[in-house]
């Protein structure tokens, strides 16, 4: 994560941030005091590099789009909110591949791939815009969102949205984290029938755990079954993109980064990096 004159290098204290080792200004006024997600004064400055770096490219006959890459590093006690705000507005200035630290540990670097572009199959796109926040919503209470109560949720919705819905086959993993003083609680809920030949979507199945360890075992299993149903090429289209390999994760706006690492460090090694993990704030309509 050293400084690179051909790259961003963002760093973010408890106290300051700066681009390249210039600092920029206060993460508590700047960052964490503000309600949007663009940070204007580092939208500002990001975009000035970014000029640069096109103006590189185009000298060296690169497409612009290849120079996307940022490095980020984030001091451990910043909450999600903030890293969330600070991601959102790297991707707005088009650095859509981030290597980012957290915290003194320089060994672990996670990696993150923004979305450009939403799913081209619509009813993947519907359900991975509307389902997440009904999932989060019952996470902590269930064992079982049925078919019948998700379709009651969407009685709104035009008739194809809900065939979307009736129609789904793709696997949608999805890890909530919900943490209190005297409790931590790790929620993975799918669409279980994807893990079966030529079964219908019956709704989401949830999975309660108070240690990251007997979680991590539950994940490998079910990867080890995702990876058989690949080899067998019983899925198609845009469902079998998602069945693939792909995370999505939940955090509270006011979780610290030295809790969420173990959990990113654990999905990693699941596979689950780069364009396949997407990361959620429990409040917020975004993810990234």
């Amino acid at each position: 994560m050293t400084p690179n004159s051909n790259e961003p290098v963002l760093d973010v204290s408890f106290n300051e941030y700066s681009l390249n080792g210039n600092v920029i200004g206060k993460t508590a006024t700047d960052i964490s005091a503000i309600h949007d997600l663009l940070i204007v004064p580092l939208e500002s400055e990001l975009n000035k590099k970014r000029k640069i770096e096109l103006e590189e490219a185009l000298k060296n006959k690169q497409q612009s789009d290849e120079v996307v890459v940022a490095k980020l590093h984030v001091n451990e006690n910043l909450s999600f909110d903030d890293f969330y705000k600070i991601t959102a507005t790297m991707g707005f200035v088009g650095y859509t591949t981030i290597n980012y630290v957290i915290g003194e540990n320089f060994k672990d670097v996670f990696n993150m791939k923004l979305p450009t572009r939403f799913s081209t199959c619509y009813c993947n796109y519907y359900i991975d815009k509307h389902m997440p926040f009904v999932r989060y919503k019952y996470g902590r209470s269930r064992s079982k969102l049925s078919l019948n109560e998700i379709l009651s949720a969407c009685n709104d919705q035009r008739k194809y949205e809900i065939d979307c819905v009736k129609d789904y086959k793709a696997l949608d993993l999805m890890l909530t984290f919900y943490a209190s003083k005297d409790d931590t609680n790790y929620v993975v809920s799918m669409n279980e029938a994807a893990l079966n030949e030529n079964d219908s979507f019956h709704g989401y199945n949830f999975y309660s755990f108070n240690k990251l360890t007997n979680m991590w075992k539950f994940l490998a299993d079910i990867r080890a079954k995702v990876e058989s149903l690949n080899r067998n090429d019983s899925k198609e289209g845009c469902a079998q993109d998602q069945l693939q390999n792909q995370m999505k994760v939940f955090f509270e706006k006011d979780v610290l980064m030295k809790d969420i690492a173990p959990i990113i460090k654990g999905l990693n090694a699941l596979g689950y990096s780069g364009d396949r993990i997407f990361l959620y704030k429990s409040n917020g309509l975004h993810r990234i």
